[in-house]
């Protein structure tokens, strides 16, 4: 049999393709596009884990960096009669393993404050819509004569987030461990320094670790640790 012309009449086929070549051609799409999105996806992954980073560091450091600043400061105070001594005995009245509580002009407005940082677990309801951080609480100057009687300032602040741990580890002016975190030089310190010890500190390290869950990962946590040496005590 002659082969089947068309309306034509000059040997064209009106056929297509064939159910086997489409079925390929789709598969053959099909891969392609996979890979792309594979490829977009790997790569979203790692620029959003990447901002989240960046981030946890940036937290770390504002929050080193706002304490260093501080508590270099400790013990500087503009009023006459001054206010350490005969008022407050040491410029840091509390040096735990998680907080330290000192007094200082960190403002430069000319008055005294005291300063506290410690950290708060939060996680209420869960930490994700409250997660841990550093809460810094600052009182005006003693209304009273004491040491006791300060005026609270504003209350405690919060000022870093995703905050999984926050230490102090205190030395004296010869590097002699005196009390809080556990450090490779201070294997097993007083969780707080004694209160006869508050006014031989000297040098003060401080740690921070941010953590928070990362897209397509675990948690990853990332540690910053900086030392001080207060300026104006022993002065």
């Amino acid at each position: 049999m002659g082969r089947q012309r068309d309306r034509f009449g000059d040997g064209r086929s009106e056929a297509g393709f064939s159910l086997v070549e489409v079925l390929t051609a789709t598969a053959i799409s099909g891969v392609v596009l996979l890979a792309l999105y594979l490829l977009y996806d790997v790569n979203q992954v790692t620029f959003v884990k990447g901002e989240q980073q960046a981030d946890l560091q940036q937290n770390a450091r504002i929050a080193v960096d706002r304490i260093v600043r501080e508590l270099r400061l400790a013990g500087l105070y503009p009023e006459e009669p001054p206010v350490i001594p005969p008022v407050c005995p040491t410029a840091i009245q509390s040096a735990t393993a998680t907080s330290i509580r000192f007094i200082a002009d960190v403002d430069s407005d000319g008055t005294t404050e005291r300063v506290e940082y410690t950290r708060d677990p939060a996680c209420t309801p869960n930490c994700i819509n409250d997660p841990p951080k550093i809460r810094r609480e600052r009182w005006s100057p003693p209304a009273g004569p004491t040491c006791t009687s300060w005026l609270v300032a504003g209350g405690a602040q919060s000022f870093a987030e995703r905050v999984t741990t926050l230490r102090f580890t205190y030395y004296d002016a010869n590097n002699t461990c005196l009390g809080g975190a556990a450090a490779p030089d201070c294997p097993a310190p007083p969780a707080a320094v004694p209160g006869g010890s508050l006014g031989n500190i000297r040098r003060i390290s401080v740690t921070i670790t941010t953590q928070d869950a990362q897209t397509g990962s675990k948690a990853q946590p990332f540690t910053l640790r900086a030392e001080v040496r207060p300026r104006n005590l022993g002065l």
